[in-house]
């Protein structure tokens, strides 16, 4: 088991993983849990679940810097006054919070670099022994039928992400029985700070090509210089551009590449343009990914999205954020 005292560890690497949330009032859950982590995860594995791992999360042990970085990386743009109010809130609200038990399945990013995960939580296991055995060995069934219920979608439906609750279950009252939710991002987040009102910063790069949001000095954005003259070409044509005409911008990103890297070779330039656009390694999409990740590591989901390629209704790629925003040196 792992203790995660920063919260924003949380959701790296989580496929088909455990997440004990311990509250301070169910130390015998809690002690259930640790002691029979392997009995678990085995009788899992019969159903054929690969557990990943057990983890373990103590909000009351959270120390304020841990928390602070949450914060900030849901409202980059908080005063200092306004986050130690944010932890104040956090500390106070969890100290004495339930005992949460979530199994996190299908784990990853979606198109536009949005983090996603399906979790189970269950988190009122009752005060006796014969009771959270109980909803324990319901919470295990659920997560059983729903992975049954997923195989069953992709038999029928081969090379196609269908997901669905498992046969019989409503959503709602799923919802309300067992707290089935969708999370997105840090699991604990939305026990710190709503995100609906977002403000963009503009994007500033100085005569080196060094990235900053003026709003948000906590953020620093770095980029190798190939996804970084990737990105300022997506910034100087919003209109967007389709990645499979790539090669139509090949002198102007070719001097977008000199300036950033400040390399002026001619083959190691011609090189690198050809890494980008070959077809067997698939390196634009990999340095989109890197861009997109880049910035929803930094930022709430609500803020990045205004700085990262995607396609909206056309087939091109954009970045929705206003040109009058991008601040940036000529490029001759």
């Amino acid at each position: 088991m792992r203790l995660y005292t920063d919260t924003s560890m949380i959701y790296e690497g989580v496929e088909n993983s455990f997440f004990l949330v311990e509250g301070n009032s169910d130390a015998a859950f809690n002690g259930y849990i640790r002691n029979n982590t392997k009995r678990i995860a085995a009788f899992l594995q019969q159903q054929g679940i690969d557990v990943g791992n057990f983890n373990i999360v103590s909000p009351a042990r959270l120390d304020v810097a841990s928390i602070k970085e949450l914060v900030l990386r849901q409202q980059p743009a908080l005063a200092e006054e306004e986050v130690a109010g944010k932890v104040a809130e956090f500390k106070a609200a969890n100290g004495l919070c339930r005992s949460r038990l979530l199994f996190v399945s299908d784990a990853g990013y979606d198109a536009e670099g949005r983090f996603e995960a399906k979790v189970f939580c269950e988190d009122d296991f009752g005060s006796t022994d014969s009771e959270f055995l109980f909803k324990l060995n319901s919470f295990l069934d659920l997560i059983v039928a729903y992975h049954a219920e997923r195989k069953q979608q992709a038999l029928q439906h081969p090379g196609t992400i269908r997901y669905r609750l498992p046969a019989g279950e409503e959503r709602d009252a799923l919802r309300e029985q067992d707290n089935y939710e969708c999370l997105c991002n840090d699991i604990l987040a939305e026990s710190i700070c709503e995100c609906g009102n977002v403000e963009v910063s503009p994007i500033l790069f100085d005569e080196n090509f060094n990235i900053s949001l003026p709003l948000y000095p906590q953020v620093t954005i770095k980029l190798e210089p190939l996804p970084k003259a990737l990105y300022i070409l997506f910034l100087q044509h919003p209109e967007g551009i389709v990645l499979k005409e790539i090669q139509l911008y090949e002198d102007e990103l070719k001097k977008i590449y000199s300036h950033v890297s400040g390399r002026k070779n001619p083959t190691v330039i011609n090189r690198m343009f050809r890494s980008l656009v070959d077809p067997t390694d698939n390196p634009l999409h990999k340095n989109l990914s890197m861009i997109r990740k880049c910035f929803t590591s930094k930022l709430n989901y609500n803020i990045a999205r205004n700085y990262i390629p995607a396609h909206g209704r056309t087939k091109a790629h954009s970045i929705p954020i206003e040109s009058e925003y991008v601040i940036m040196p000529e490029i001759i």
